[in-house]
């Protein structure tokens, strides 16, 4: 019985995911139109959990969105890292509208995920929060996917994050943290065969450090691209150029991209840095894509910011 149960599971996520379309968003170049054009464009429901929120357009048209008799679901961070107050104009806005907006489940840190499900037909997992300079002058991306068990999982861990109730999670290309991030980037990590190319805001967990060194060590071809870190983290990112990884600091854009590429064939995108709290304590969500169209897209724009960067 259990044997059968997998196959049709099986079968579930390889027919649906054959039949799927992904779109890649790339910020700041698109700016808010994409998010704009799907809260729009929206029939009946919008789903949001995000981890800062100060965009006035954005907020604007969710509003206008309820009031169109759209259902309108929000978990918003209320207290941001470093930026506790940061919602606090988006929360009095939303309540005001009378829109369902609800605190984060306890259970985590922090609530980081940066995820719409539009309709329970489409989910748009981002990097980016909901914030003016994400629009501006931050390197960002989101993938749009209308994947039915991807959306099927990301709805019921949106439940049950609202709910306070622990949800199973197996579909094969999710990341979630801190239910299985850490070991899926590891294995990813392990998984490449010639080359990784990492869009990071930071890189701080020894145990990542330790496998990106490991694999540059091995002959892998490892490339960083990020900004300049903080102070106290140049020593990591020392130890992984003397490992023979490529390290760039962007000056034009703010890295704010969390994107590990693997040769040039696949990618994982989303809100998971690779840092110990986000893969340990927090809400985060990423998601795996194999669609050529999108890889492409995401290593054309990596060489282009690689170019402009400065080597570290």
């Amino acid at each position: 019985m259990r044997i059968k149960k997998l196959a049709l599971l099986f079968l579930f996520f390889f027919f649906s995911s054959a039949f799927a379309a992904e779109q890649l968003i790339i910020e700041p170049e698109a700016g808010r139109e994409p998010i704009l054009s799907a809260i729009k464009n929206a029939n009946s429901s919008i789903d949001l959990v995000i981890y800062g929120f100060t965009d006035k357009k954005i907020l604007k048209a969710l509003i206008d969105a309820k009031k169109q008799n759209k259902k309108i679901r929000i978990v918003l961070e209320p207290h941001p890292f470093k930026s506790e107050d940061e919602n606090n104009f988006a929360i009095q806005k939303l309540e005001a509208a009378d829109i369902d907006l609800q605190n984060p489940n306890p259970d985590f840190k922090l609530t980081h995920q940066k995820t719409f499900l539009i309709d329970n037909q489409k989910a748009i997992i981002m990097t980016f929060n909901l914030t003016k300079t994400a629009f501006k002058n931050e390197r960002n991306f989101a993938l749009v996917t209308d994947d039915p068990a991807v959306v099927h999982e990301i709805s019921d861990v949106f439940t049950g994050d609202r709910e306070n109730k622990k949800i199973g999670v197996k579909h094969p290309d999710l990341l979630w943290s801190p239910n299985n991030s850490r070991a899926k980037i590891l294995d990813f990590i392990k998984g490449a065969h010639s080359e990784i190319d990492i869009y990071a805001q930071d890189i701080t967990d020894y145990q990542m450090i330790g496998e990106l060194a490991k694999a540059a060590h091995a002959g892998k071809k490892i490339k960083i691209v990020m900004s300049p870190p903080k102070s106290g983290n140049n020593r990591k990112m020392d130890y992984l150029k003397r490992a023979g990884a490529q390290v760039r600091f962007s000056e034009n854009l703010i890295i704010h991209a969390k994107v590990i590429m693997v040769d040039h064939d696949r990618a994982i995108i989303g809100s998971i840095n690779l840092t110990e709290p986000s893969m340990n304590d927090n809400r985060e969500l990423s998601i795996v894509t194999r669609d050529p169209k999108v890889v492409g897209e995401l290593e054309k724009t990596f060489e282009a910011d690689e170019k402009k960067a400065v080597i570290f």
